[in-house]
Order: structure tokens, then C-alpha cells, then sequence
């Protein structure tokens, strides 16, 4: 059957390269690798949290027989101690005045702060739940009574809702926390608004915009990459590479050539991305476009080096399709595109920060959603140079490389 001869001859020439070979075998294999180890945790971990506990552990209280009376509690000190451990990593702060200043700063993801009288309006806000309740005070048994008013908040809250996984998981475990401290007071643990929450964006910021400025990048990177691969190595092909290469033209100043006409296209495509984006989903914009132009600018650049170093290993462009889905595939599953990296397992947010596209998401969040400035994005800024740098040069070297096999 001749079907069956041509399929056969496919696979053997198959067979024959190994580097095709390994990547049919081996891509598959790393993709569910990283999904599984990426998205199995299901919530953030180590969450940077300040805290100012201020509560004097006293509760004033009404009862029966003597008036009011003064318990110690420290319910301030209690609720500290029980915050979830895997998700928060506590610091205690002692200047309440600085704690929205600094998570706006991005310094923490939340500030929780404890007023003197916490301990006080926790114990009258679970006497007004659960009805007077009996005790024992100084040897003598006593009837706790509810309060005459209805207490306020508990505590005040600032939070970077940035994040819309990490504002839910912030804001769920310490209303737990809260409810499991009224339950140990014997009380039915139906707080309603136990928490004077100030976020810094107001609930703003939603999904579609956390995940744009990340889709915006591996676009970037995916049109980028593939563009100037696949034309590399088909004028490698036709032989115009060739001839361009034995010109009176330095090896360095070709690469440079394919770098700045590939980076000015990146910079049409990224103009054409957040137009449409701007218009028709009105995704938010908080910072300056030139830093945002800058950023991509810059990581185009190392975008083109990478696209010259697969376009030597690459022998055909179907060689060099399978080498960019190998790249750019962990890429957007590790780097925090649709997924928070603080939500991913420690072996793997360090696998992530080796990604530069990692960097590019940081410094686009930074500016289109908190509304930061150069020195706010300094230093993904400067790893994205860095590596430019880096790629430019391993670029210009392949290039020198196809230029003396030419």
C-alpha cells in the first residue's frame, strides 16, 4: 500500500535525526512534568505579612453581681500565634503609621493591625454572640453579660489586592483565624466584617487585568522568538543568509541588524497588543507607556539572541518550531502568567526566576497595575539588560559562527 510506504519512509527519516527524536520524546514529558509540580500546591506559601500588635490583653466586661469587671486575655498575642504558618511569614512591625506605606511599597502583601482594645472587643463581641455566659472571677462565680453596644471592626487590615489568588487566600485565612478565636470563647463563630479592610486598590484589579501585562509578555515573547527563527533559518536555507554573510558586512553588524529590525517590530506588535487590549477590555493601565516600551524594548533584545542561538541548532523549521514550543511552553507555565509564583512549590519558584520572561511579567505588573516607576522595576530592569546583553553577544557569535561555515 503506498500510504503505508510514504508513513514508513516519514519515520525512518525521523528516526534518523536524534534531535528530533528527543524532542518528540522528551516535550511531552517535560510539559506535564512542570504542569503537575507547578500547579500542585493550590494556594500561596510564604506570604510576607506585617503585623502590629498593640492590644493590652484587658477585656472590660458587664456582669451581674459585681458591675464591670477586668479580665486578662491577650487575644492579640493568641491570634498572632495561630496564623497559618505555610501561608504567612509574620513580621512583626511596632510603627502602625508606616504599615500602609510599606505595603503599598510592595514590601508586604498585607498589613494587619491589632488596636489596644482588641482583646477587649473580641471577648464583647463573643459574649453578644453566644448570651451571658457563667465564670469564675477572683474565687467568686460571676454572670458575663453582653455588651450594651455593638462593638466596630476588630482589627484594620491593609492589602494589596494586586493579586486576586493571594487577596483571597490573605483575606479567607485570617477571617479563620478570627473565627476560630471567637469559637474558643465558647461562642457561635458568626463574625460579620470583623476586619477594617483598606485595599490599596479598592477591588479594582481583576483577574483579566493580573493576567495581562503576563499574556502580554509571552505574546511578545512566542511572535518574537518564532519570527526571527523561522527567518533565519529560512534565509539560511535559500542561501540569502549565506550571501548576506560573505558580503563586505561584519558578522556582528548582521546580528545587530536582525536584532534592531526584529525589536522594532516587537515594539508595533506590543503598540497593536495594548491598544486592543486598552479599547475593547479596558484592561488597566497605571503607569507610564514609555517605561512600558522601554521594558520591551530591552527584553526584545535578548529575545533576539535566543532566537539566533536556536536558529544555529536548528536545521530545518520544523527542527525550529520544535525547539521554540520546548522553550516557550515551561516558559508561560512557570513565570507567572495565569498562575501566582507564590503559589508554586519552593524547587520550582526558583526554577521560575531563571526564566527571564519571570522578569518581564514582574516589571509589566509593576508598572501597568500598581503604577510604579523606573526605580520601582530596577531590578528586573537590570536583569533584563543583563541577560540582553548576555544574548547579544552569544547572537553575535553564532552569527560569526554561520558566517565562517559559509
Amino acid at each position: 500500500m503506498k500510504t503505508w510506504t510514504v508513513a514508513r519512509h516519514v519515520l525512518f527519516r525521523i528516526g534518523q535525526d536524534p534531535r528530533t527524536l528527543i524532542l518528540i520524546v522528551l516535550t511531552p514529558l517535560l510539559f506535564v512534568l512542570l504542569y503537575g509540580y507547578s500547579f500542585s500546591s493550590g494556594r500561596p506559601t510564604h506570604l510576607k505579612v506585617a503585623v502590629v500588635n498593640e492590644d493590652n490583653g484587658l477585656a472590660s466586661v458587664r456582669t451581674a453581681e459585681l458591675g464591670r469587671i477586668t479580665l486578662t486575655l491577650s487575644l492579640g498575642a493568641k491570634l498572632v500565634q495561630s496564623l497559618d504558618r505555610e501561608l504567612f511569614d509574620v513580621v512583626l512591625h511596632d510603627k502602625p503609621n508606616r504599615i500602609e506605606d510599606e505595603v503599598k511599597a510592595g514590601k508586604y502583601w498585607a498589613g494587619l493591625v491589632l488596636p489596644k482594645s482588641f482583646s477587649h472587643a473580641l471577648a464583647n463581641e463573643a459574649l453578644r454572640e453566644r448570651g451571658p455566659q457563667k465564670t469564675t472571677y477572683q474565687g467568686r462565680s460571676v454572670e458575663l453579660l453582653p455588651p450594651e453596644t455593638v462593638e466596630g471592626p476588630l482589627a484594620t487590615l491593609y492589602l494589596d489586592d494586586s493579586n486576586p489568588v493571594v487577596t483571597s487566600s490573605v483575606a479567607l485565612s485570617l477571617y479563620e483565624a478570627l473565627t476560630r478565636l471567637v469559637a474558643e470563647q465558647q461562642a457561635t463563630p458568626t463574625l460579620k466584617d470583623p476586619l477594617d479592610v483598606h485595599a490599596l486598590y479598592g477591588g479594582q484589579v481583576s483577574a483579566l487585568d493580573y493576567t495581562a501585562p503576563g499574556v502580554i509578555g509571552f505574546a511578545m515573547t512566542l511572535i518574537t522568538i518564532m519570527l526571527t527563527v523561522i527567518s533565519i533559518v529560512r534565509e539560511r536555507a535559500s542561501g540569502t543568509l549565506t550571501r548576506t554573510l560573505v558580503a563586505p558586512v561584519r558578522p556582528w553588524e548582521v546580528s545587530l541588524g536582525y536584532t534592531l529590525a526584529f525589536a522594532l517590530v516587537s515594539l508595533l506588535q506590543l503598540g497593536e497588543l495594548f491598544l486592543v487590549s486598552h479599547l475593547l477590555f479596558h484592561i488597566r493601565f497605571a503607569g507610564s507607556p514609555l517605561l512600558v516600551l522601554l521594558i520591551v524594548f530591552v527584553y526584545a533584545i535578548g529575545l533576539q539572541g535566543i532566537a539566533t542561538l536556536l536558529s544555529t541548532i536548528a536545521r530545518n523549521e520544523f527542527q525550529a518550531m520544535q525547539f521554540i514550543l520546548v522553550l516557550l511552553i515551561p516558559s508561560i507555565m512557570i513565570s507567572g502568567v495565569f498562575w501566582p509564583i507564590d503559589a508554586m512549590p519552593t524547587n520550582i519558584r526558583l526554577l521560575a526566576w531563571c526564566s527571564p520572561l519571570t522578569y518581564a511579567n514582574s516589571a509589566l505588573r509593576e508598572v501597568m497595575l500598581r503604577g510604579r516607576g523606573i526605580s520601582g522595576v530596577a531590578l528586573e530592569l537590570g536583569v533584563l539588560a543583563g541577560f540582553a546583553l548576555l544574548m547579544l553577544l552569544l547572537g553575535v557569535r553564532s552569527m560569526r559562527r554561520q558566517g565562517y561555515s559559509a
